[in-house]
């Protein structure tokens, strides 16, 4: 709730206290690392869900946002193979290849000077 209402470091300090009374809680290591994505910290953001993900009931949804962290740092065939963990290869090979996408994209953007946002490229 405090990552929604743009709270982010309440909700990442609410986040790591809770991973301190109970460290095998997927959950808590899994929002954690969200929050740190949603702040582009992707270094935290990786570490907190490796750490999710080696959790014995890690399921689909905490490898995913792995492979979207590790493709949005630059490792798209170490994000492709997470990705594969749970999606026929062909669906991972496409979530990769659009993320690629994207990320040049708005790299292209940024060297023109605009600002790259994803609600804006949903339409063209």
């Amino acid at each position: 709730m405090l990552d929604q209402m743009g709270r982010h470091t309440d909700a990442q300090r609410h986040y790591a206290s809770a991973l301190k009374i109970s460290t095998r809680r997927t959950d808590n290591s899994f929002n954690l690392g969200l929050s740190y994505l949603l702040t582009k910290d992707l270094k935290n953001a990786e570490i907190t869900l490796r750490r999710a993900v080696a959790q014995p009931n890690a399921g689909p949804k905490v490898r995913q946002n792995l492979a979207l962290v590790v493709g949005l740092r630059g490792r798209f065939e170490e994000a492709e193979k997470i990705a594969r963990s749970d999606l026929p290869e062909n669906e991972a090979a496409a979530n990769v290849n659009y993320l690629r996408q994207m990320l040049a994209h708005a790299a292209r953007l940024e060297k023109m000077g605009r600002a790259y946002t994803p609600a804006a490229d949903a339409g063209s």
